[in-house]
């Protein structure tokens, strides 16, 4: 019996996040009813006039996270990023050139600016806070692109991508890994290689942001941020920046998961 994972599950974890590094005609599409609203020390805010009272959050929250952020990734980024609040879904869907998307599409990140739909309207699959969630952790999406500026995001593990960006914007609770768990006892987890290797959508079916979110965690908590931080910056050295193989190293995950010795 295959495991069902909650909807209201998924809204806690927020779900799935469009996330974009490789479509630059992003910023000019469909901004028209945008103007500049608000600005802060690291971030200028863009909005219709009905979303201007939701700016002063957005920019206490993403402030709240800028200095940890880039203190953990070792960048400094030399300007301002642009924060794009959309209005509803469909003026979202439509700036992103993704009209189509499905519901739980909120945000994207790319190179100096964030997109997202306002947490005022925030669709059925996503909340208030969920969107706040989301607004960091496409800001960790721009701040690893400022990692890997001269290397681009090509080839970048999807899991590490996502699963940091989830960490560092605590899209996280112990409900979500119990999910994870049961998963596992129902032999149903997929492995590091099927995360890679998936489409956004098949992604998010398979519970991947949850799921990348505890090998991000293992990673931390059993090797510390340094070692994260060096294969966030070169991924394809994973095995010589912990010493060991791939294989062992999702062997240990596993028993994280399990809470059983892990070494």
């Amino acid at each position: 019996m295959k495991t069902k994972i909650s909807l209201e599950v998924l809204k806690v974890l927020s779900i799935v996040f469009f996330v974009c590094f490789t479509i630059p005609e992003l910023a000019s599409q469909n901004n028209d009813s945008l103007k500049l609203a608000k600005e802060s020390l690291h971030f200028d805010f863009y909005s219709t006039d009905a979303d201007i009272k939701v700016l002063d959050s957005l920019a206490t929250r993403l402030e709240k996270y800028y200095a940890g952020i880039t203190h953990h990734l070792g960048i400094q980024i030399n300007k301002k990023i642009k924060v794009k609040v959309f209005p509803n879904l469909k003026s979202f869907h439509a700036a992103i050139n993704f009209p189509d998307a499905p519901d739980w599409v909120v945000g994207t990140g790319y190179v100096d600016e964030l997109m997202i739909v306002s947490p005022l309207n925030p669709g059925r699959y996503h909340t208030y806070e969920s969107l706040m969630q989301v607004i960091v952790h496409e800001f960790t999406h721009v701040a690893v692109y400022h990692v890997r500026a001269d290397k681009g995001m090509s080839g970048f593990p999807k899991w590490l991508s996502e699963g940091y960006a989830c960490y560092e914007a605590g899209q996280i609770n112990d409900q979500i890994r119990k999910s994870i768990v049961s998963l596992l006892s129902e032999k149903e987890l997929p492995t590091w290689a099927q995360l890679e290797n998936t489409t956004e959508t098949t992604f998010g079916q398979m519970n991947g942001y949850g799921i990348s979110t505890t090998i991000v965690e293992f990673l931390i908590a059993t090797y510390g941020f340094d070692k994260l931080v060096l294969m966030i910056k070169e991924p394809e050295n994973i095995e010589t920046i912990y010493g060991l193989s791939k294989d062992t190293l999702e062997k240990q995950w596993i028993r994280y998961l399990k809470h059983e010795p892990i070494k």
